[in-house]
C-alpha cells in the first residue's frame, strides 16, 4: 500500500529538504504583471505523447497550407519557409515547441498582389485539406449566434436581466422585432427572468490594434437575449455597439445587414475577452500559480501533491509556450485579436488579479448571473453538463479529504497544505484572490472539498469547454471574428460588402484557421485516470466510485445530445483531459 502522508504525520528531516530543495528550483517570474514559473525542471516538459500529439496536428496544419500555396492562396508577406529535416529533429530533441510552432504555422505577415474584394468563398477555400466544421453552413443565422453564448467557446458570459439598464434602453418594440417573440412584453420577460444580456464594458479599457497593413477595433457592444413564453432557446433581439446610448442605434434582426454588422461587434468582444481573459487568464494563468505553490509547499508524498499532480501534467511546458511565443509581439494572439499588446497585458494582469477564486466556483456563478434556473432558461448545455462533472469531482474529493484528514483540525494543523494556501494567495506568491473561505488559509475540511474541487474543474472541465469548442466554432473565422477592421457601425442600410469589409483579411483567417484547429486537437490524458497512484490506498474505492460516475455522466450528456439540435461535447468526460496541457 503507498504511503501518502499529511504533514503531521511525517517528521522525517529528509521531508522537509525535499521541500527546501524544491523552493530553490521552482520560483516566481512576475515581469509580465502575473506570476508563472521562473524556474522548471525537466519532467515539466511535455509527455512524449504529447509531443508526438503535436506533431502530428502541426504537419497536418503544414500540408493544409502547402496546399494553399499550391493552388496560389498563399499569398503573403511571409513565404512557407523550408526547413532542413536534422534541423526539426534538434529541435524536436531540445523541445524547442516555439521554434516548432513557428515552423508549421507562421504568421502570414500581411497580403501581397492586388488587393480585391474578399468573399465568403475565400473563407471557405482556407479548409484546402481539413474538413471545414458544420457551423460554415449555419454561421449566420440568429440561432447559432445565441448558442454561442450558452454552448460556445466562452459560455461564461450570459447574465439575466433584472432590469432595463440606463444605458442600454431596450424596449418591448426591440423584442417584438423577432417573430419568435412576437405579442411578448420587455416588462413581462424580465419579471419571468426570460432577458438575459452580455456586457463588453471591460473592453472599452482596450486600445485598439493594428494589423501589419490595416488598423483593427475593439468595441465595447451590449446584446440582449429573452427565452419565447413557451420556451425553447434563446432569441436574440437587441444589440448596441458601445456603452453610451447617445447618438447610437438599437439593432434588431430586422436591420439587415447592420444586424449582421452589429452581431460581429459583439463577437470580436466576445471572442477577445475569451482568449485573454476566459481562456488564458482564467484557466492557465490561473492553475499555474496554483501548482507553483503546490511545488513549491507539498512534500511529494503529501497526499494532496500526488491528487494534484496528474491535474497540473504539462501545464508549465505549455504555459512557457503561450507565454514566450503565443502572446508575444507580432505573434498569434496578437495577429488575431482586436486590441493592442500594450493595453492588453496590463488589462489581463488586472482582471486576473481581481478575479475571485472562491466566488467563481460553478454552483456559485451561476446563481450570482442568474442562470441557474433551467426553468427560465431551459437551454444552456455548459451549466448543465459542468454542474453534472462537477458534482462528481466534488464527490471524489469530499471522499479523499475524509480518507486523509479525520476531523477539521488535521487540516489546520497541516502545515505544509497552509503553507500552500497562504503562498497561492501571496501578493508576492500566487495573486489569488479569495483562496478559500478565508484567504490564504484552509478553513476545515468542507473548505479543502471546495478548494480542490475548484482546482480539478479549472485544470480539467472548465479548459476543456473554453479550448476544445475553438476548433469547432472558431476555426472558420466568418463565425467568430476576434477583431473588426472598420470603425463602430453607424446609422442603418448597410451591405453585404459593409459586412465583408469588416470582417479580417484572410491572411488573418489562415492563422486562426491554424491556431484555432492545433489548440482544439489534442487531448492528451482523461479526467480521473491516476494509473496506480491511488490503488491499494485508502481512496481505492472512493476512486472507482468516481470513475463509475463519470461512466453515468457520459451517458447522461449523450442521451441529452441526442435531444439538442446542436450536440455539446466539450463536457463528456471522456473528452476531458487531467489537465490544461494545451
Amino acid at each position: 500500500m503507498a504511503e501518502y502522508l499529511i504533514s503531521q504525520q511525517d517528521s522525517r528531516a529528509e521531508r522537509a529538504e525535499q521541500v527546501a530543495a524544491v523552493r530553490d528550483v521552482y520560483r516566481y517570474n512576475m515581469d509580465m504583471g502575473f506570476p508563472v514559473a521562473a524556474g522548471t525542471r525537466d519532467e515539466d516538459g511535455p509527455a512524449k505523447r504529447w509531443q508526438i500529439k503535436s506533431l502530428e496536428a502541426q504537419e497536418r496544419l503544414r500540408m493544409n497550407l502547402r496546399l494553399l500555396k499550391r493552388r496560389g492562396r498563399w499569398n503573403f508577406v511571409n513565404e512557407l519557409q523550408p526547413l532542413a529535416p536534422l534541423r526539426l529533429a534538434a529541435m524536436i530533441r531540445s523541445d524547442d515547441m516555439a521554434g516548432i510552432v513557428d515552423y508549421f504555422m507562421p504568421v502570414p505577415g500581411g497580403t501581397t498582389g492586388e488587393t480585391r474584394q474578399k468573399s465568403l468563398q475565400d473563407f471557405r477555400e482556407v479548409f484546402a485539406l481539413t474538413q471545414a466544421p458544420s457551423i460554415v453552413e449555419r454561421f449566420e443565422t440568429d440561432e447559432y449566434f445565441a448558442e454561442c453564448f450558452v454552448a460556445g467557446p466562452d459560455p461564461t458570459r450570459l447574465q439575466r436581466m433584472t432590469a432595463v439598464p440606463g444605458k442600454f434602453p431596450i424596449t418591448s418594440a426591440h423584442l417584438t422585432a423577432v417573430p419568435a417573440l412576437a405579442g411578448d412584453d420587455l416588462e413581462s420577460a424580465i419579471a419571468a427572468g426570460r432577458v438575459y444580456w452580455v456586457d463588453y464594458e471591460a473592453m472599452s479599457e482596450l486600445d485598439n490594434g493594428k494589423h501589419p497593413q490595416a488598423p483593427k477595433y475593439m468595441y465595447s457592444p451590449m446584446a440582449a437575449f429573452c427565452v419565447p413564453r413557451r420556451g425553447g432557446p434563446l432569441q436574440p433581439f437587441a444589440i448596441q455597439c458601445g456603452q453610451d446610448p447617445a447618438g447610437r442605434d438599437i439593432y434588431t434582426p430586422a436591420d439587415g445587414y447592420s444586424w449582421k454588422l452589429a452581431k460581429n461587434c459583439v463577437l470580436s468582444a466576445h471572442n477577445t475577452y475569451h482568449e485573454v481573459l476566459t481562456h488564458l487568464g482564467f484557466t492557465h494563468l490561473m492553475s499555474e500559480p496554483v501548482l507553483l505553490a503546490a511545488v513549491r509547499n507539498l512534500a511529494a508524498n503529501h497526499p494532496v501533491a500526488v491528487l494534484l499532480k496528474r491535474h497540473f501534467e504539462g501545464t508549465f511546458s505549455i504555459n512557457k509556450l503561450a507565454v514566450e511565443l503565443l502572446i508575444q509581439p507580432g505573434k498569434a494572439v496578437e495577429y488575431l485579436i482586436g486590441s493592442d499588446l500594450a493595453s492588453t497585458y496590463p488589462w489581463l494582469a488586472k482582471h486576473r488579479a481581481n478575479r475571485s477564486f472562491r466566488d467563481n466556483y460553478l454552483p456559485a456563478t451561476l446563481a450570482a448571473t442568474g442562470t441557474a434556473g433551467s426553468r427560465e432558461l431551459p437551454h444552456f448545455p455548459y451549466r448543465d453538463d459542468g454542474l453534472l462533472v462537477w458534482q462528481a469531482i466534488a464527490e471524489w474529493v469530499g471522499n479523499f479529504v475524509a480518507a486523509y484528514y479525520r476531523a477539521d483540525a488535521d487540516v489546520l494543523t497541516d502545515h505544509e497544505l497552509q503553507a500552500w494556501a497562504a503562498e497561492v494567495a501571496s501578493p508576492l506568491g500566487g495573486q489569488v484572490r479569495d483562496f478559500g473561505a478565508t484567504p490564504g488559509q484552509i478553513a476545515d475540511r468542507h473548505d479543502l472539498v471546495d478548494i480542490l474541487t475548484m482546482v480539478i474543474w479549472t485544470a480539467g472541465p472548465q479548459h476543456a469547454a473554453v479550448n476544445f469548442a475553438q476548433k469547432d466554432h472558431m476555426a472558420f473565422l466568418p463565425a467568430n471574428p476576434l477583431a473588426g477592421y472598420t470603425p463602430e457601425p453607424t446609422g442603418k442600410g448597410h451591405t453585404e460588402t459593409d459586412w465583408l469589409d469588416n470582417l479580417p483579411p484572410l491572411d488573418v483567417a489562415v492563422q486562426q484557421f491554424c491556431v484555432m484547429n492545433f489548440l482544439g486537437s489534442i487531448r492528451h490524458t482523461v479526467l480521473g485516470d491516476y494509473e496506480d497512484d491511488f490503488k491499494n490506498t485508502p481512496v481505492t474505492t472512493g476512486h472507482k466510485r468516481f470513475l463509475a460516475d463519470l461512466t453515468s455522466i457520459e451517458d447522461e450528456i449523450a442521451a441529452r445530445n441526442r435531444r439538442r439540435a446542436m450536440p455539446y461535447e466539450y463536457l463528456r468526460p471522456s473528452l476531458i483531459p487531467n489537465s490544461t496541457n494545451i
